[in-house]
């Protein structure tokens, strides 16, 4: 049985809540376009991380590569298509 003062473990929750708030910065951040080397070093990210990052937001509709220039890849958030009434 681990020591109750031993906390090696953080809660699920407090680690999702750091994930969450990466999440919003890049949205917030992506109001214009911006490079993947930006939102890098604003988060304090390694390489693979932000792009794994980017790669999961953009799977889940949430931003798109814009273009790419020179080597560098810049990043939009996506807008949200008209919804269908009627």
């Amino acid at each position: 049985m681990p020591c109750p003062g031993n906390k090696t473990r953080h809660p699920a929750r407090r680690r999702n809540s750091r994930a969450e708030a990466r999440r919003r910065y890049v949205l917030d951040a992506l109001d214009r376009p911006r490079t993947q080397a930006e939102l890098r070093d604003a988060l304090g990210m390694s390489n693979s991380g932000i792009l794994q990052l980017l790669r999961r937001m953009e799977r889940d509709g949430l931003v798109r590569p814009a273009e790419r220039v020179c080597g560098t890849r810049i990043w939009e958030r996506t807008r949200a298509p008209a919804t269908k009434q009627g």
